[in-house]
């Protein structure tokens, strides 16, 4: 079949701050090229350029040049930092969410910044070392005025986002590998509320809100992310065998996930009545019409064929817990109350790293507060005379 494509144009504006771009459809895709064009401020100069590369594209497109299939070798050896960073980031949004995308952007919207300040705007990515990336990072930090947690947090987008340039062997190796993060506060952000406090929370969720109150148990019994619970369809619940399969595809780490439905799970689930419904449906969903806001004479966190955003649920927990009931909790510390919970329960800590999907027991130690009181605990009570 003989491929379809469009002659390459310009697209340019009179504000040399807005983004120019080279654009096709080939096959009916639509690809976008800057190659660099960007940075030149002057207009004259990056509208030749731009022109050229036009031209440069349009030549190839009539020599037989397929889009679809990466030219590894002119792009490994062109790039530099800054480019491969807009390569990178292209080639992950389709496979990345829309918070990701935006922490991804600041990031390197940032580094941007900073890179054209310490003058290191052609720095051939294949020539990037350690060093570059640390020097980076700190004079983004310096202008940035950031706080150790962001600097690391900025830090992991950037290590991500150069990983993908290793998948399209634009280098061997991430330079941005093995760099530190810095020391940071333990943060209380996420510390579940006292006992009392808890309890208050759970006779206004039972009594007002039941529909809302099943989804954030589903958080507190399974540990699954508030965002993947409301990806759930009620395919993946399977009360026969008890459990909830999480396709990669919703999962943050791209890896298969089977969940368990404990008995006092199960009871809420059996009440929700959705074994008759069709399978498409989200096990947290809505009969409201997407893009109509909350509005409609239906309820939401019912199954239904409408998704709910993560913000949705966020916002519903503020209203009630934190402006209603005046705590100061957020909501996703229910996962580490359940994690709590389970430990003081008896549940080893293996079985919690299970359950929520973890591949290091640190990582796990990190939701479960009291694995520490628990070990003191064990040797106060286990500890041998002398």
């Amino acid at each position: 079949m003989k491929s379809i494509y469009t002659i390459p144009k310009v697209v340019k504006y009179d504000d040399l701050s807005k983004p120019w771009f080279v654009y096709f459809r080939y096959n009916k895709v639509l690809f976008r090229y800057k190659y660099g064009i960007n940075y030149i401020d002057n207009y004259k100069k990056r509208e030749i350029e731009a022109n050229l590369l036009r031209d440069a594209l349009y030549q190839k497109l009539r020599e037989n040049w397929n889009p679809q299939i990466p030219d590894v070798i002119q792009q490994q050896s062109n790039l530099t930092f800054i480019e491969a960073l807009d390569f990178a980031i292209e080639k992950k949004t389709p496979n990345i969410g829309k918070k990701t995308l935006s922490g991804y952007s600041g990031t390197i919207n940032f580094i941007k910044t900073a890179v054209k300040k310490i003058d290191m705007v052609q720095l051939p990515i294949v020539e990037t070392k350690r060093a570059h990336i640390k020097l980076i990072m700190e004079k983004t930090k310096e202008d940035r005025n950031w706080t150790n947690n962001a600097y690391n947090k900025h830090l992991n987008h950037l290590k991500a986002i150069l990983s993908e340039l290793i998948q399209w062997d634009i280098i061997e190796t991430n330079p941005a590998h093995k760099i530190n993060n810095l020391e940071v506060m333990e943060s209380d952000a996420n510390t579940p509320a006292s006992a009392q406090e808890i309890e208050v929370i759970k006779k206004e969720l039972e009594t007002k809100y039941a529909e809302f109150n099943t989804f954030l148990i589903t958080i507190f019994h399974t540990g699954i992310r508030p965002e993947e619970i409301l990806k759930i369809t009620l395919g993946m619940v399977d009360l026969e065998n008890s459990e909830i399969v999480l396709p990669p595809e919703i999962t943050k780490t791209k890896r298969k996930r089977i969940v368990p439905i404990n008995q006092h799970l199960m009871v809420h689930y059996k009440n929700m009545n959705f074994e008759h419904l069709p399978k498409e449906y989200y096990l947290f969903g809505s009969f409201r019409e997407p893009g109509k806001g909350n509005i409609g004479k239906y309820k939401d966190f019912i199954s239904g064929p409408t998704h709910i955003n993560r913000d949705t649920a966020t916002k519903r927990w503020e209203k009630i817990v934190k402006k209603g009931l005046g705590i100061e909790m957020n909501m996703y510390a229910l996962k580490h109350h359940g994690a709590n919970m389970k430990i003081l329960a008896g549940l080893e800590l293996d079985s919690l790293r299970e359950l929520y999907g973890h591949t290091s027991k640190l990582m796990t130690e990190k939701y479960a507060k009291v694995v520490k009181e628990v070990h003191r605990k064990n040797i106060l009570e286990n500890s041998p005379a002398f």
